[in-house]
């Protein structure tokens, strides 16, 4: 029973003590010191910043303490009255949580180096000692201890008088890595081994007690889950340094990861969890005590006084029976403190920045947040400094910093997130300070932090690329700004770093049209048909015309453009849609207008292009006086002069046209071979859209045709054109004549004699097809060839 007693007042005494050392590690204001190798310990993924060697001292590298009291502070219990103090007891009450804590942590390096390898990699190594403590207690423990258990407010309450403790001791060692994977992302990760030394932890531990508000009964209840190694009566008993140190049996492993993006040259992101690990007690030393029945009771309802004889010893017995504690050796594992950080950074100026930094902490089952923001500025080599404010632990006047003085190869810093805990430590309830002195070697001057010194960067006072010896690219498109006439939108190189969307080898900067590709005379913009005017200004852009008809053609020259004029082959004034005012048409059997024909100087009308064997009416329209009162007039047609007369009822003109003898046409018969070159000639035969323009990839099947001809000069070819019956009849007639004549003229043009040709063109007037569909007028479409002797 004293031996169990011993330990159980070992551990409390232990946990007690030190839970009034130092606070869980953080390091708020040191996360943003960039000139210090030692925030790595917040995020592997941090590159040193100037040198490329860094050695700490031993034991005086890295010196860390801290201490936080989230329930509540010193001047809460002991207040000034006066020129005396006095104890305020429900002040300090007041100022607690249902579970409160005292947390704490001391960090010692006792070695530590780190070193860059082409540029790209960190390497870095450290052996640490560590102290964390974690104590918690009940707001319910507090007022117990204050008032009693008769308490106004607490009698018939159950009072929650629980603690909880993890306090362990255990060394680091340390390897870890870091790579600039791009001018965007750095990652990081340390693996780490632990050594155990001692260890105090409280599994579900437990306690509560209750007062009957009638009968004033005490009753308490209990769980105990004790876990111990290296605090034992005898675990410093014939005492080995080297065993101590080197030879324990807990054992461990842990892990840091972290990461960096730097989204441009003002904005940058950070990311780490620190303290992923465990170490597993299996010491000798080990013990853990744990309730003999789980959430056992004890009621206390008084003392009889007429009978004391033996009383302590009654009560005594009746304590040990009802809360027996089993004592045993085991093996049992323990976590460590995991951390995890989220930074932001803005650069206010080339060496000013601020940052906001987001933290947590997982411990007692909880995660238990903080938020700092920061201010940060360097001065040259020598000199860094950070202001901070943090939030964290029901604390709210967290005023830290930290600075940086490099002397030479020598660099000395000191850093707190809580200076008013240094001033006036009464008024706090978080103390925390970490310093020490490095060896830095390697420094080179880099004004613009891009890993270039500045002797060898050509833009030394802007953070660029190692591709471009040190000048920015910011616009990724392989042209440095220096040398980009666009520095802001992605082009390529052969444009001197600028856009051209159009492809049009001219740059959208000065490209009048840039999404469509054009000429260098009208500043990018494109002009289909060539007529000198762009066809964003071109009312008429797939067909040449003039400036003054704004792009469009005017065949007949009469300042009516051709989709306007209703005579476009005939000048005529815009009054009469371009037609003249004295024209003679040409009426079918049904009295529907087929086409017109101005008058000519010589007094005739011409129509080049009647169909023959059909019955032609003429009327007068718009005729001056002198016309209309002629009863005969001369007319062409097909070429040949022929007097008409008017008719006697209704003034008009008729005339039968008399349809042409047949001349003596015989087909050649032909041969497969030939057949099949007449064939490919007319299935390959295309012409530009409404134009007598042979297409390109017809010219090969027609040059196949002049090569037979060629061979066989007895022979001839009837050419017949012929088009479907969309548009106007006369305009068809015609493009039906030019595009058979434009066959003969490319035949003739291989060496056929033009006398060997005979070409016919009936316009629309000889479907071979439905013009009712689209296919039906494509094969109408067409120009026939028959070859004759």
């Amino acid at each position: 029973m004293k031996k169990n007693a011993f330990k159980l007042c070992f551990i409390s005494v232990f946990g007690l003590l030190n839970s009034v050392g130092s606070f869980a590690q953080q390091d708020f204001t040191l996360y943003n010191m960039e000139v210090v190798p030692q925030r790595m310990y917040a995020n592997p993924a941090f590159f040193p910043s100037y040198s490329k060697v860094n050695i700490g001292l031993p034991v005086l590298s890295s010196d860390y303490v801290s201490f936080t009291n989230s329930g509540f502070k010193y001047s809460d219990l002991v207040q000034h009255q006066g020129d005396s103090l006095s104890v305020n007891v429900n002040n300090m009450l007041s100022k607690l949580a249902k579970n409160n804590y005292i947390n704490s942590s001391v960090r010692i390096d006792l070695l530590s180096f780190g070193f860059v390898a082409k540029e790209k990699n960190y390497f870095s190594f450290n052996v640490t000692e560590k102290v964390d403590i974690n104590f918690m207690y009940t707001k319910g423990l507090m007022q117990f201890l204050a008032d009693g258990n008769g308490a106004p407010g607490v009698i018939g309450q159950q009072q929650d008088i629980s603690l909880g403790l993890n306090a362990t001791h255990y060394r680091e060692y340390g390897l870890g890595y870091s790579r600039k994977i791009n001018d965007k992302w750095t990652v990081g990760g340390k693996v780490k081994y632990l050594y155990g030394m001692e260890n105090v932890s409280t599994g579900q531990s437990s306690a509560s007690i209750y007062t009957d508000p009638n009968s004033f009964a005490i009753t308490a209840k209990s769980n105990i889950d004790i876990n111990t190694s290296g605090v034992s009566s005898n675990a410093f008993t014939g005492f080995d340094p080297v065993n101590y140190a080197f030879k324990k049996k807990n054992n461990g492993a842990g892990l840091d990861l972290g990461g960096t993006y730097k989204l441009d040259d003002k904005w940058s992101f950070s990311a780490s969890v620190i303290d992923l690990g465990f170490i597993t007690w299996n010491d000798s030393t080990n013990q853990s005590y744990q309730s003999h029945t789980t959430n056992q009771n004890f009621t206390f309802r008084g003392v009889d006084v007429n009978n004391t004889n033996n009383l302590t010893q009654n009560i005594g017995d009746s304590l040990k029976n009802a809360f027996k504690i089993d004592s045993v050796h085991k093996k049992y594992t323990t976590f460590l403190p995991t951390q995890i950080y989220l930074g932001g950074n803005y650069n206010l100026t080339e060496k000013t920045k601020a940052g906001l930094l987001l933290y947590g902490q997982f411990f007692d089952g909880t995660l238990h947040p903080a938020a700092s923001v920061s201010f940060s500025q360097r001065f040259g080599r020598w000199f860094n400094y950070s202001l901070s404010y943090s939030a964290y632990n029901r604390s709210y006047n967290n005023v830290g910093l930290g600075i940086a003085l490099n002397l030479g190869p020598i660099q000395i810093y000191t850093v707190s997130d809580n200076l008013l805990g240094a001033i006036f430590p009464q008024n706090t309830q978080n103390l925390h300070v970490h310093f020490g002195i490095n060896m830095t070697f390697g420094r080179k001057l880099d004004k613009d932090k891009d890993g270039i010194s500045d002797k060898k960067d050509k833009c030394p006072d802007v953070a660029g690329l190692k591709q471009f010896e040190g000048c920015p690219d910011s616009d990724h498109d392989k042209v440095p700004d220096k040398d980009d006439m666009c520095p802001t939108d992605s082009g390529s190189v052969a444009l001197k770093g600028c856009p051209d969307r159009d492809g049009d080898k001219i740059i959208d900067l000065s490209d009048s049209c840039p999404d469509a590709a054009g000429l260098l005379e009208f500043n990018g913009c494109p002009d289909k048909d060539g007529d000198k005017i762009i066809d964003k200004k071109d009312e008429c852009p797939d067909q040449p015309g003039s400036i003054e008809m704004k792009g469009c053609p005017d065949k007949d020259g009469d300042k009516v453009r051709d989709k306007d004029d209703a005579c476009p082959d005939v000048p005529g004034p815009e009054s009469n849609k371009g037609c003249p005012e004295t024209t003679l048409h040409l009426i079918n059997s049904s009295d529907v207008m087929l086409q017109g024909a101005a008058i000519r100087k010589d007094g005739t009308f011409a129509f080049d292009y009647l169909p023959a064997d059909s019955l032609a009416v003429f009327k007068l329209t718009d005729a001056n006086d002198s016309i209309k009162a002629r009863s005969e007039l001369t007319v062409v047609v097909n070429g040949a002069k022929r007097s008409v007369f008017k008719d006697s009822t209704g003034g008009l003109y008729r005339f039968k046209i008399e349809k042409p003898k047949p001349a003596q046409e015989v087909a050649v018969k032909l041969d497969a071979k030939e057949a099949e070159v007449l064939k490919k000639a007319f299935d390959n035969l295309e012409f530009n859209s409404g134009k007598d323009i042979i297409k390109p990839q017809s010219l090969s099947s027609l040059e196949e045709l002049a090569k037979l001809m060629a061979k066989k000069p007895g022979w001839h070819l009837k050419i017949s054109g012929h088009t479907d019956n969309v548009g106007n009849a006369n305009a068809n007639m015609i493009l039906s004549k030019k595009r058979a004549e434009a066959v003969k003229k490319y035949l003739v043009s291989k060496g056929v004699a033009a006398d060997r040709f005979k070409v016919e063109w009936f316009g629309g007037t000889k479907p071979i097809a439905s013009n009712k569909t689209e296919a039906g007028r494509q094969k109408n479409r067409r120009v026939e060839m028959l070859i004759t002797e």
